[in-house]
């Protein structure tokens, strides 16, 4: 009830507030005998000059240019023309799953469904249902949908496995289509599995796409981009078919229906893209773009796309040393795919989709799909002081989240906590146009959020399972994991500690480590020297290193992300030539730098690293050194039930599920 008080008194302030403010797009009206205007002119726009900069976050210094281009582009910056031959399929709008999904009165969003999200503690006739479905091999997919306990009413979404080719639009679908039939079994299969599920408006989680397969990861964007235009194509395509009724309510006098042509959000934003740096942007934009190819009757103008690709790509005349090694194998696949290019991680664009052009770089307030880090993101609104440019978004979309708990995994959790928020400012929105779920706060339980890593982790599936809140259902793509392969002769032990609760699992593992694992390094013979102790988290790393530091008689060194280039050279040299005993280090460091380190025969890894490939790769090292056998290579790793999914990548699902339980 408090949270309900809350949002009215946001609204009445928004409507107080709005109602003291010039109309911008006001109707105007036309008596019958009055020959209609064209529609579709040219709109006025919402200027950001309370922002003060661009979307990128650079300053506009030249707003006359800004206008006078304007001007000279305006046929390309008309709105959408209802257009079913070439534009949509006449039925999008009634018939697609956006239309049933994100219409006025969804069919999730009954006060039945609503029991589901409602505090702990309340009595609810609603319950999550989950079930698991096989895929091809050693896949499935867990489907987990809403059931009512009285049987009284039919909640579950349902999805087809059929390809949903008339919920896209003909323009964007024929040449998707075409381009499907290419691909290898795998990726076509990839696609096939993903569109139903995509269309179906429920949350997606898929977390064993590879970082090193970047057909893989193109198939994967094709497929998303194309759900993302045709879903703010058809939001448009709506709104355009609304205002035509209104027309044409007004010259023949007869009112049409308010409820029927509540079509509108607070904010034009209605897509999101998050990725964690600009090369990453780069791939996306450019499989957005793929879905606007010059045709005979509809040719789309890109606009800003040289600027767009100067800006995401490394400055003219950097040497790129990783794209340059890339076919000499001097670093891993999966590290050049990663971070070859531009990896600045502070970034914002937006990009406008018009009758007859892409704008790039446009507005944010302005713009229908919105491509931004979570950093980039997080700035502008703290800057501002208000998220109101994500108040209408309807589809997210969260790429290489694996990458991102490399980053600062808080930034993302920021964010999307400030999507679907009631806005502080009006931003010239037409309130008798505005969904009512949107004036209710009920956006975020139709939101579709997208997540996609190569691998999982504890945190992302918290998050997914309580920080979006979908009522249509949730999907999460899993698969069954063979285990890595390791060098012959290496002796390998696993050391289970006991802990049941996760709270304490921090201090039960450090308490084990220094009282029982390290004490036994010291005093072997053999693991007292040349060992190298891997800390997959940094917050474990500082307490290991200081509580190390507070005896002069260990002989380490300290290697982390925040290490200097001099820092680093200094400890890796010690190291090899035998000056020092131990060398630590964060999985982190290895992921960014991944330098091959030498002198090592022994290895303890504080937790397994969420990074299945570096177990391997690091029990690699050893041989970088000569006359060296398997058999004089040691390796510990120290685990606890809380481990598990890091531990399956690793020695295998079977053999974890194994080492769990017992």
């Amino acid at each position: 009830m408090a949270d309900h008080n809350i949002t009215t008194a946001k609204l009445l302030a928004l409507l107080n507030a709005s109602a003291t403010l010039p109309r911008k797009r006001k109707r105007l009206t036309r008596e019958p005998e009055v020959q209609p205007v064209k529609l579709n002119k040219k709109r006025s726009h919402v200027t950001l000059a309370h922002l003060g900069e661009s979307a990128t976050g650079t300053n506009d210094a030249d707003g006359a240019s800004q206008a006078v281009e304007e001007q000279n582009n305006a046929a390309d910056e008309e709105e959408l023309d209802f257009d079913p031959e070439n534009h949509l399929n006449a039925h999008i709008t009634v018939g697609s799953s956006a239309g049933a999904h994100f219409s006025n009165a969804p069919r999730v969003l009954t006060p039945r469904t609503l029991e589901a999200i409602s505090p702990p503690g309340t009595h609810s006739r609603v319950r999550w249902k989950t079930h698991r479905k096989p895929l091809t091999g050693t896949r499935s997919v867990v489907v987990s949908t809403l059931e009512d306990k009285d049987g009284e009413i039919d909640i579950a979404a349902t999805a087809s496995s059929a390809i949903p080719s008339s919920h896209f639009s003909h323009r964007f679908w024929k040449p998707f289509e075409l381009r499907m039939k290419e691909l290898p079994e795998p990726y076509r299969r990839l696609q096939e599995e993903l569109l139903p599920e995509l269309i179906s408006y429920r949350d997606i989680y898929h977390n064993h796409l590879s970082a090193s397969d970047m057909q893989q990861q193109e198939a994967m964007r094709d497929a998303v981009t194309l759900h993302l235009i045709n879903h703010a194509w058809t939001a448009r395509q709506n709104i355009i078919q609304n205002n035509q009724k209104l027309d044409k309510g007004v010259v023949s006098g007869q009112p049409v229906d308010p409820e029927s042509v509540q079509d509108q959000g607070f904010t034009r934003p209605s897509t999101l893209i998050l990725v964690p740096f600009r090369n990453s942007a780069l791939r996306w934009i450019t499989s957005y773009l793929n879905h606007f190819p010059n045709q005979s009757k509809t040719e789309t103008q890109i606009h800003n796309r040289a600027r767009f690709i100067s800006e995401f790509s490394l400055p003219e005349g950097t040497a790129d040393k990783l794209a340059e090694g890339e076919d000499l194998g001097i670093y891993p696949t999966d590290h050049v795919q990663t971070f070859k290019g531009n990896i600045d991680d502070n970034f914002r664009a937006g990009i406008k989709v018009t009758k007859r052009a892409v704008r790039l770089f446009e507005h944010l307030f302005g713009s229908d799909l919105i491509i931004a880090s979570p950093l980039g993101l997080r700035f502008i609104i703290e800057k501002n002081q208000n998220d109101d440019l994500l108040s209408s978004i309807e589809v997210v979309v969260i790429d290489q989240a694996d990458v991102m708990t490399m980053q600062n995994w808080v930034h993302l959790q920021f964010v999307v906590s400030h999507l679907n928020n009631t806005p502080k400012e009006s931003h010239d929105t037409d309130f008798s146009r505005m969904k009512s779920w949107y004036l209710d706060g009920h956006a975020k339980y139709l939101r579709q959020t997208i997540l996609f890593s190569s691998y999982e982790t504890p945190h992302m599936r918290a998050f997914f399972t309580n920080d979006v809140r979908n009522l249509a259902g949730k999907i999460r793509f899993e698969t069954r994991h063979e285990g890595v392969r390791i060098p012959e002769g290496i002796k390998q032990e696993f050391i289970r500690f006991d802990c049941n609760n996760a709270r304490e699992e921090v201090d039960k593992r450090f308490e084990y480590f220094t009282r029982e694992v390290f004490p036994k390094l010291r005093k072997s013979a053999v693991q007292s020297a040349n060992t190298l102790i891997v800390v997959p988290s940094y917050f474990d790393f500082i307490r290991v290193r200081n509580w190390m530091m507070q005896d002069e008689s260990i002989s380490v060194v300290f290697i982390s992300e925040e290490s200097t280039g001099s820092e680093i050279t200094k400890a890796r040299q010690k190291f090899f030539v035998g000056k020092v005993s131990f060398l630590v280090i964060t999985e982190r460091f290895h992921f960014y730098r991944r330098y091959k380190l030498k002198g090592i025969l022994n290895i303890i890894f504080y937790a397994p690293p969420d990074h299945s490939v570096f177990y391997p790769e690091l029990l690699s090292f050893p041989f970088l050194a000569r006359d060296i056998d398997g058999a004089d290579i040691t390796c510990k790793t120290l685990y606890s039930k809380y481990d598990a999914m890091a531990l399956e990548r690793i020695v295998g699902t079977r053999d974890a599920t194994a080492m769990v339980k017992t």
